[in-house]
């Protein structure tokens, strides 16, 4: 595993590919499938099912962190990019340099503001930055050119439990991994994200409606963690 706490952190070399304007249409995976619970046909477009595999439960840690959301989601964005990283070396790092909540019950300890997760992922070699106020559009805009996007999200409206609302506002991360467009008229349908929050087996890969992404994240303020660079070209 890649050790983020190293002095020479900042030292990574930058991915591979640079991020400026081009038209990586033809390099993002692009197929047909179902939706799970209407059957509907659609266009995915992103590279879902590869993407499953860098989620897990948040909490896999030697800290006893267990509000890793954020940094889990790091971890996921950095493996999307080829960084061999587990959840302990971004928790450790994140620690080492105060980028993380590291005070109060288990369940906060690890927390993360937008600013810490794309400080994290630029000290891995992989640059980004915080977006405010981005909706739908811009989503599916990011997936087409293969950013690498942390969403900051209200996990009562995604979970669907009220327990988890608090007041509305953001007070979760996952990561996006694609979109679902209708393969003949091409509009939008909704997109899909790996969740560390549950451990549910569809929480890897889970399509969200674009009804349920502007209750969980739009209306929440649109708040996401982009990466400068596109992502490698799977082999």
């Amino acid at each position: 595993m890649h050790d983020l706490s190293r002095p020479d952190a900042h030292d990574l070399p930058p991915p591979p590919r640079d991020a400026g304007p081009a038209d990586f249409t033809h390099e993002i995976p692009r197929y047909l499938d179902v939706l799970p619970e209407s059957g509907r046909e659609v266009l995915v477009i992103g590279d879902v099912e590869r993407c499953k595999d860098f989620n897990h439960k948040q909490g896999v840690n030697l800290y006893g962190f267990e509000g890793t959301c954020g940094l889990v989601s790091v971890e996921d964005v950095l493996r999307q990019f080829g960084v061999d990283v587990c959840e302990n070396d971004v928790v450790r790092h994140a620690i080492e340099t105060g980028r993380c909540n590291i005070s109060g019950n288990p369940a906060e300890c690890g927390g993360t503001r937008m600013s810490d997760q794309a400080q994290l992922l630029t000290d891995a070699g992989v640059p980004a930055h915080p977006e405010v106020g981005a909706d739908s559009s811009d989503l599916a805009r990011w997936v087409a050119e293969g950013r690498g996007v942390i969403l900051e999200v209200n996990a009562g409206v995604l979970w669907n439990n009220a327990d988890y609302y608090s007041t509305g506002e953001a007070n979760h991360a996952v990561v996006l991994t694609g979109a679902a467009v209708d393969p003949n008229s091409g509009e939008l349908l909704g997109f899909y994200v790996n969740d560390s929050g549950r451990a549910h087996p569809g929480d890897s890969g889970l399509f969200v409606s674009l009804d349920r992404m502007r209750d969980m994240w739009t209306d929440p303020g649109g708040l996401a963690v982009v990466t400068d660079a596109v992502k490698p070209i799977a082999q």
